[in-house]
């Protein structure tokens, strides 16, 4: 539209110049011939000669727009081949398959990768719709593309697989754009694939190996849950009764999944640093002393320098530090206070303290669900976090019940 304008607008301009030229001509001529002489028969001489030369320049000047004009669509068209031949020579040399489609969805040209990508002959692709091309399942997101660029005149993108001549179907996505006409009006849409095969391929093969490294991860985690377990009968699956009624909290308290994915692991080894304990201290069956209460203490540090030099996905080693310590500062081994606890020690400490409490010591039997729940009401919001105790009271309430675990 820009160049139609500016062809317009050069057209009025030669319009008028020859206009203004030509009745500055006529009137300057006449009056010239009014000087010149008053002899009827000179006056029509000359107004022949006037004409006669009005004619000869009028048709220089015409010939000589037509020559500039012609020039120019010589030099216009000669530019458009080239843009054209370069375009051809590009989509040729394009490894990525191309091709023009109609409104209708009529394949009107293609490049040589194309062929070479789908299997089909250029006979075979004269004859083609997109509905050859796209493979069946996939045809309706093909047509969806192409009705939104029609529609919105804007570039789309589709995931779409072609479908080849020897039956396989190959995953691409399409980058489509309309062609207009010089009116405006969308004559066809260009189209150009990006193999997504290899792609995909490649991000199944990932996602295998990161199950694959999932499962080592836990079986390591496991194993070394089961270490733990071979060190105190009394303790034997306390990690994975902890776990299970801490991922219950997370799912109360709606934690997002990753940090959820975090909390399980950290719960299943907070006790890890318990290694380090000797055996005879952790099998007593009788109470601590307190120089021997505080080597047990010692386990949530020894947890951490274990797990540290890790590198889990989660924060596990700090989570397994903070397990321990208490909103108001009473906890250990750092005594950190508030929100300087990770939210997922503090659910892990709740955790802890219920299982413990329902669970047999060697120092004294379970003391019951009613009296674990009565030491969260105690410290809500004081040494435990009020909502993760809320969410305790209402898991609880709701039924829960420890998992039994063998490894």
């Amino acid at each position: 539209m820009p160049k139609r304008r500016h062809v317009l607008t050069e057209a009025t301009a030669i319009g008028g110049g020859y206009c203004v030229l030509a009745t500055a001509y006529i009137v300057f001529s006449d009056q010239a011939l009014a000087l010149l002489t008053t002899d009827p028969d000179r006056l029509v001489q000359y107004g022949t000669y006037k004409g006669v030369a009005f004619v000869l320049a009028t048709a220089i000047g015409l010939f000589a727009v037509w020559f500039m004009l012609a020039g120019r669509a010589a030099r216009e068209h000669e530019r458009r081949e080239t843009a054209l031949r370069r375009l051809e020579a590009i989509g040729r040399a394009l490894p990525s398959p191309l091709f023009v489609n109609d409104p209708e969805g009529g394949i009107l040209e293609w490049n040589n990768a194309l062929e070479a990508v789908s299997g089909y002959t250029a006979a075979q692709l004269a004859g083609m719709t997109i509905a050859d091309l796209a493979y069946p399942y996939d045809l309706a997101l093909a047509r969806r593309a192409i009705e939104r660029i029609l529609r919105t005149g804007q570039p789309d993108v589709a995931d779409v697989r072609l479908a080849t001549a020897d039956g396989r179907a190959l995953l691409h996505r399409w980058h489509g754009a309309p062609i207009r006409e010089a009116s405006g009006a969308i004559q066809g849409i260009v189209v150009v694939g990006v193999d997504l095969t290899d792609i995909r391929n490649a991000q199944e093969d990932l996602k295998r190996s990161l199950l694959r490294a999932e499962r080592i991860l836990r079986q390591t985690v496991d194993t070394l849950g089961l270490a733990i377990e071979k060190r105190g009968a009394y303790t034997a699956g306390h990690e994975r009764r902890v776990a299970a009624l801490a991922l219950a909290l997370a799912d109360e308290l709606g934690l997002p999944d990753e940090e959820r994915a975090g909390l399980e692991y950290a719960a299943l080894l907070h006790d890890l640093g318990e290694i380090a304990v000797p055996a005879d201290i952790l099998v007593r069956p009788a109470r601590l002393s307190d120089s021997e209460l505080a080597i047990v203490r010692t386990h949530a540090e020894q947890g951490y320098e274990i797990l540290r030099e890790v590198d889990f996905p989660w924060p596990v080693a700090d989570i397994v530090h903070q397990h321990h310590e208490r909103l108001d500062g009473s906890g250990y081994p750092r005594g950190l206070a508030g929100s300087a606890i990770r939210l997922e020690a503090r659910i892990i400490g709740v955790a802890d303290v219920v299982e413990a409490m329902c669970s047999h010591r060697p120092y004294r039997p379970a003391l019951g669900m009613p009296a674990a729940l009565d030491e969260l009401r105690d410290g809500r919001g004081v040494r435990y976090d009020a909502a993760v105790v809320d969410a305790c009271l209402t898991v609880c309430r709701g039924g829960f019940e420890f998992p039994v675990h063998s490894y």
